[in-house]
C-alpha cells in the first residue's frame, strides 16, 4: 500500500512539475523549521514543492506588490490523510481554509490519462481506492494598502490527520487582473459582503463565482456551519428608486439557495424553490434611496470549485407592481384606490400583504383577476378585529362595508387545494382594484370642500346618519358607486392625513 502510494505521489509531481514548468516557477521548501509564523519561508515565485514532517505545519509568506489582482491558490497531494490550507492576513487571522478533499472510488476498468489525479493498478491489477486532494481556494481578492505590514499574508499547510509519514504537497498561487465581473473572496459572512452597488435603471450586474469546497471557519452555529457560502450587498448610493431581481444560474449537481436579510441583517425569506440542476430567482424587490439587502448564496452539498453566475437586474420603478418583501403586516404595500396592481405569490409560504386606510365609513369594491389558479386565498384583515372577509376563489367583484380604520388586503396560496412541490409547481400571477364610495345619503348634495357653513357640523352629521342605518343593503352599496355624492375628495382616501384613531375624540 505505501509503494502504491510512494508511486502516486511521485508520479503527481512529475506531472504537476511537467504541467507548470513553462508557465510557473516554483521553489522548493528551504528547510524543516519554518513550523511557526515567526519562521514562515518567504514565496518568491509561483508556488512551493515541499514535504510534511510527521505532524508538523509548515508555514509560508508572500508581500502583495500589484494594485487590484486575484490570485487562486491550487494545492495538490497525494496520501491517505490530506492536507489543510490555510490563508491569513497580515494580523494572522484567518481569511480562508481548505480541508474537504474529494474521495474517489474508480472501477475496475476506468481509465483517466489525462487528469493529474489518476489511480494506478497493483500487481493483479485491480483498483484501489485512495483519498487525494487537488484543492483550489478560488478568487481571492487583494488590493494594496499604503501600509506596507498589511500587504503581508500567510500560508500554512498541515495534515488533516494525525500521520507518522511524510506527506508530499505542491501549491501554486495563481495571479490575474481583477475584472468588475469577479467575485471577492471572502465574503464569507454578511459583515463581509461585497458590495454591489446600483446606480441606475435597465442595467444588469453580474458577478462570477465559484460554489467552492472551502469553509468559513468563523460561523460557529446554524445550519450554514462549516459551509463555504458567497455574501453579497446590493445597495442604492442614489436618489433613485429601482425594482431589483436577483437571478442565480442554474449548475448541474447543484441544490443552491439564496438568503435574503435586510439592510439591518434581519432574516427575509430563503428561495429554494427549485430542484438540483436548476436557478433560483427573488424578484420584486424595491430598493429604495440609500437603501440596501444583503443575500447569501450556499448549496446544501461539497463541491470543488464549480462556477456559478449571479445576475442583478436593476428594472424601472412601478408603484403599480407587487414590492417584495411585504409578507406580514409590518410589511404590507399601501395602495391607492382606482389602482390596478399586478402580484404574484412565488413559493408555499410565501403572503403578499397590502394595506389602505378609510377614513370614514365606506363601501369599498374589490375587483380581482386569478390568472393562473384559483387556489389563492384572497381576504380582509384589521389588525385589532382579525380576518373581516373572505373571498371567493374565483375572478369576482365584492363590495364591503368597513368602518374608519387600517385595513389589510392578504393574498396567499391555498395548499389544501394545490400543494406545493419543489422544482414543479410555478408561481401564481393575480390582478385586483381596490374602489371606495362614502355611504352617505344621497340626498345629502352639498359639496363641503365650496360651502364653508356645512364643513364645520360634517362629521356630527355622518355620525348620526351611520348611527341609523346600520343595516346598508347591497343595492343600497352599489348605487355609491354609480352617484356624484363626493364628501371627501378621492385622493384623500389615499392619505395617512385621514388616518384617525377612534380611541382620541380630540383629532
Amino acid at each position: 500500500m505505501k509503494k502504491i502510494a510512494f508511486v502516486i505521489t511521485a508520479a503527481l509531481l512529475m506531472i504537476l512539475s511537467s504541467c507548470s514548468s513553462s508557465k510557473y516557477k516554483l521553489e522548493k521548501k528551504e528547510s524543516s523549521n519554518n513550523n511557526t509564523f515567526e519562521t514562515a519561508q518567504k514565496i518568491n515565485q509561483d508556488g512551493i514543492i515541499g514535504k510534511l514532517s510527521g505532524d508538523n505545519t509548515d508555514y509560508y509568506y508572500f508581500v502583495f506588490e500589484g494594485n487590484k489582482e486575484i490570485i487562486d491558490l491550487y494545492i495538490s497531494n497525494s496520501a491517505y490523510s490530506p492536507v489543510i490550507a490555510t490563508l491569513y492576513d497580515y494580523n494572522k487571522n484567518i481569511i480562508k481554509v481548505i480541508n474537504e478533499p474529494d474521495i474517489i472510488d474508480y472501477k475496475a476498468n476506468e481509465t483517466n490519462t489525462n487528469n493529474i489525479n489518476n489511480t494506478y493498478s497493483n500487481q493483479n491489477n485491480q483498483k484501489e481506492k485512495i483519498i487525494y486532494s487537488e484543492q483550489i481556494m478560488k478568487n481571492i481578492y487583494f488590493e494594496s494598502s499604503s501600509n506596507s505590514e498589511e500587504n503581508k499574508y500567510y500560508i500554512s499547510i498541515a495534515s488533516k490527520d494525525t500521520v507518522k509519514e511524510n506527506i508530499d504537497y505542491t501549491f501554486i498561487l495563481q495571479k490575474r487582473n481583477y475584472k468588475e465581473t469577479d467575485e471577492k473572496e471572502p465574503n464569507d459572512k454578511i459583515s463581509s459582503s461585497q458590495i454591489i452597488d446600483v446606480n441606475s435603471e435597465n442595467r444588469l450586474y453580474t458577478i462570477e463565482g465559484y460554489y467552492s469546497q472551502t469553509y468559513n471557519p468563523t460561523l460557529k452555529t446554524g445550519d450554514l456551519k462549516n459551509m463555504e457560502i458567497d455574501s453579497y450587498k446590493i445597495t442604492n448610493s442614489s436618489f433613485n428608486t429601482y425594482s431589483i431581481s436577483i437571478e442565480l444560474s442554474g449548475v448541474p449537481a447543484i441544490d443552491a439557495s439564496i438568503r435574503l436579510y435586510d439592510q439591518n441583517g434581519n432574516w427575509i425569506t430563503m428561495k429554494d424553490i427549485n430542484n438540483t440542476g436548476d436557478g433560483e430567482t427573488v424578484d420584486k424587490l424595491i430598493l429604495y434611496p440609500y437603501m440596501s439587502y444583503y443575500f447569501i448564496l450556499s448549496v446544501s452539498n461539497t463541491v470543488n470549485n464549480i462556477p456559478y453566475r449571479v445576475s442583478i437586474i436593476a428594472k424601472p420603478f412601478d408603484k403599480y407592481t407587487e414590492h417584495e418583501p411585504n409578507n406580514k403586516y409590518s410589511e404590507a404595500q399601501t395602495i391607492e384606490f382606482d389602482k390596478t396592481y399586478k402580484g404574484a405569490i412565488d413559493y408555499s409560504y410565501d403572503r403578499d400583504y397590502y394595506s389602505f386606510s378609510i377614513p370614514i365609513k365606506s363601501s369599498v369594491k374589490l375587483s380581482y383577476f386569478l390568472i393562473d389558479s384559483q387556489a389563492v386565498n384572497i381576504s380582509i384583515s384589521n389588525e385589532l378585529l382579525g380576518k373581516i372577509a373572505q373571498m371567493p376563489q374565483n375572478d369576482d367583484e365584492q363590495i364591503i362595508s368597513l368602518e374608519q380604520g387600517r385595513y389589510y388586503l392578504i393574498f396567499e396560496r391555498d395548499l389544501t387545494k394545490e400543494g406545493w412541490k419543489k422544482g414543479i409547481s410555478k408561481a401564481r400571477n393575480y390582478e385586483f382594484n381596490m374602489s371606495i364610495s362614502n355611504e352617505i345619503n344621497s340626498y345629502y348634495n352639498y359639496d363641503l370642500y365650496n360651502n364653508n357653513a356645512y364643513e364645520t357640523d360634517y362629521y356630527n352629521y355622518s355620525n348620526n346618519y351611520l348611527n341609523n342605518n346600520d343595516n346598508i343593503e347591497e343595492d343600497d352599496l352599489e348605487s355609491n358607486f354609480n352617484n356624484n355624492i363626493i364628501i371627501i375628495r378621492p385622493e384623500d382616501y389615499n392619505s395617512e392625513y385621514y388616518y384617525y384613531d377612534n380611541n382620541n375624540n380630540n383629532n
